[in-house]
């Protein structure tokens, strides 16, 4: 069993993400060099992992100095490049980056682990020739008799010992990830083995193989063969998994297409690279530069060798395709103009862009790693329930406390190939330059429509009050003695003054915040009071309908104010558009999703255009009727203090306005009780 120890002290930090990335590997974790070195002396250890950030690597000389040879990894801020490697002790094997802990980690230790598994049977294999018992070589040697096509001669005892092999592929390990270097390395550890007059490289990319490196073949050859990869040898070495031999004397069809190809090639054997039941490459060889013949355990070598490279191959190539998405990730996050902010399953934060530093202001080295709570309110809760609940939050407008930053947010659910949640993330922008320019923007029009709302008050204001001014002379000075002309004064002072209460009641509501006196109301009491209201004030030209209404629903309201909404919208309507149409006020409750009433008031007549719903939104866009023309903004702005919705839309010949208010709670507990009495 291979023990790993890990000296670090961040046990919130580096450790668990050391244990979840090499998790098949048992991990020691020791906060002191004492305790590593005194566990070292006790147990045999295979690799040590220091965090340098930690430790600092100054205070470690002497116990690095003590290890054996490529026995250490570090964990530094930023990857070590190759001249500091090789200024530090010969017991450091490579480094790995803090950003890029998760994605190289585990490559870097499972190299090391294979370098030291290497060294250990190098080490047997001396031990071995001291003892003149070459005979008994290692497991990896004695391959299966029967993994090729052909028979071959057995090695002459105490000839060849594959010391030098193993030392050459134990640099291969080394090669980082360097595929040149790599190849280099193989095809050295082949001509260790036997001198051949040619080999090559050949790797898969997409419908066939390619040559990638070669030794003795014609340049202009290499670059253009190409095997299919339903050709004759592919597939056999794929059906099969063993060593071709170049047939002699072909029997069959398929012998003679691989024959052929092997000529191509200019090889005599040719092996598999296969990796996970796959055939990713072919190596092939020629005859021996003195043209002897190969022996079993030479071949038995180079075919385990292949195996090993087919692994060390596909390291590479993840290794380059997570880097090259690292990068790609790592540059378009730094170029976003929105923050962005990812966690992992256990709530730990893993992306933290420079954008969402400066919206925040908060320093990436200090926030990545940790915990989510170190997230200003409410983005960590919304992380949380993101992940948990899988609920998105689309175009969704918080504040950040205790700044009070204005953002809009948008959060996803991260999920696995098993469709399983590993994170979330969220996409953030400032809100405060967009907030400001709105404030100003409105500023600028309640200025300008105080301005005009003065000039309409005093133009009608005047009219009534010249009547009234003119009749209250009339009815004192001249027609005391005329009943009915004094009668016909009377009233209409009456109704001058009743419009100049009604136009000075909605001024007020319109241009000072409203005061609201909220209280729990249940639906049906709430409709009640409406169609009473309506009767009273509007006797003719509409029809109050309720449908599915749910009795138990409660709403946070103020009735008085709410039912003048309503009112203010059937009037403006009738006023608008005369008492004969068909207008239909319709109340019913939804209970799909959250619970709310809603209200629709609808008539039939020419569809309202996208620019007159917007403007009966605004106030003051009408002269003639000032009264009539602030209805409808005043129930827009009472439905909003209610948490509301107000619509406006056409559909088929038909104009409706929709009003919704969301309910606060069911009075289920009450409905019981009335119940139970009931029952009793």
């Amino acid at each position: 069993m291979e023990l790993l120890a890990l000296l670090s002290n961040r046990d919130e930090q580096i450790i668990p993400h050391v244990k979840e990335s090499i998790r098949k590997y048992t991990v020691y974790p020791l906060k002191t060099v004492e305790e590593l070195e005194d566990l070292n002396s006790n147990i045999p250890l295979s690799l040590v992992i220091i965090d340098t950030i930690s430790h600092n690597l100054s205070s470690l000389n002497t116990v690095l100095n003590k290890l054996d040879d490529d026995m250490v990894v570090l964990i530094a801020p930023e990857k070590l490049d190759k001249h500091a490697l090789d200024a530090l002790p010969s017991s450091v094997y490579d480094s790995v980056g803090l950003e890029s802990l998760r994605i190289e980690l585990p490559i870097v230790v499972e190299r090391a682990l294979e370098r030291q598994r290497f060294k250990s049977e190098l080490r047997l294999l001396r031990q071995i020739k001291d003892n003149n018992n070459s005979n008994h070589l290692p497991a990896y040697v004695k391959s299966e008799v029967d993994v090729f096509s052909g028979r071959f001669e057995s090695f002459p005892s105490g000839k060849y010992l594959p010391e030098k092999v193993l030392v050459n592929f134990a640099k291969m390990l080394t090669a980082s990830f360097d595929m040149r270097k790599l190849f280099n390395h193989f095809m050295d550890s082949v001509m260790e083995i036997a001198r051949v007059s040619k080999m090559s490289i050949m790797l898969r990319e997409g419908d066939g193989f390619y040559v990638k490196t070669h030794y003795g073949l014609d340049p202009y050859i290499a670059e253009n063969i190409r095997l299919r990869k339903d050709s004759a040898l592919a597939g056999w070495l794929m059906k099969h998994g063993r060593i071709m031999q170049k047939p002699v004397n072909p029997s069959n069809r398929v012998a003679v297409n691989i024959k052929k190809e092997m000529d191509l090639l200019q090889c005599s054997f040719s092996f598999p690279m296969i990796y996970k039941g796959r055939l990713i490459g072919i190596f092939n060889i020629n005859n021996k530069i003195t043209d002897e013949p190969f022996y079993r355990e030479e071949l038995e070598i180079i075919y385990v060798l292949c195996n090993y490279l087919a692994a060390a191959v596909k390291d590479i190539d993840q290794y380059h395709q997570m880097w090259y998405q690292k990068e790609f990730t790592k540059n378009i996050l730094a170029s976003m103009n929105s923050g962005m902010i990812a966690i992992d399953k256990d709530g730990k934060i893993t992306v933290f862009n420079q954008q969402a530093a400066e919206i925040l202001n908060l320093d990436p080295s200090q926030v990545i790693g940790s915990d989510l709570r170190r997230l200003p309110s409410p983005l960590g809760d919304i992380l949380y329930e993101t992940m948990l609940t899988g609920t998105s939050y689309r175009r969704y407008e918080v504040e950040i406390l205790p700044s009070r930053i204005p953002l809009g947010i948008n959060s996803y659910r991260l999920l696995d190939e098993q469709q399983n949640p590993v994170g979330a993330g969220i996409v953030f922008s400032s809100l405060s330059d967009s907030k400001q320019l709105e404030e100003r923007l409105r500023r600028a029009e309640k200025i300008e429509a105080v301005n005009q709302l003065m000039a309409k008050i005093a133009h009608e204001i005047r009219n009534p009050l010249t009547s009234i001014q003119t009749y209250v002379q009339l009815i004192n000075e001249k027609y005391r003695d005329d009943t009915e002309l004094h009668d016909f004064y009377v009233s209409s002072v009456n109704r001058s003054i009743q419009k100049l209460d009604t136009l000075i009641d909605r001024l007020i509501t319109f241009s000072i915040s409203q005061e609201f006196n909220f209280e729990n109301v249940d639906v049906d009491t709430l409709l009640d009071e409406i169609a009473d209201y309506l009767e009273k004030h509007i006797h003719q030209g509409y029809n109050l309908q309720r449908h599915d209404i749910e009795p138990s629903l409660l709403i946070s309201a103020d009735k008085k104010l709410l039912v003048k909404a309503i009112y203010y919208v059937v009037a403006y309507i009738i006023s608008r558009y005369g008492p004969d149409l068909s207008l239909v006020v319709d109340a019913r409750t939804i209970m799909k999703g959250l619970p709310s009433l809603e209200i629709r008031i609808g008539f039939e007549g020419e569809e309202f255009t996208e620019e007159e719903r917007r403007d009966m939104l605004k106030p003051l866009t009408e002269v003639d009727n000032l009264e009539i023309e602030l209805n409808i903004p005043i129930s827009h702005k009472i439905v909003n203090g209610h948490n509301g919705k107000f619509e406006i839309f056409s559909e088929k010949g038909r104009n409706i306005f929709v009003i919704n208010i969301p309910a606060i709670e069911r009075r289920a507990a009450s409905v019981e009780s009335d119940t139970r009495e009931s029952q009793g």
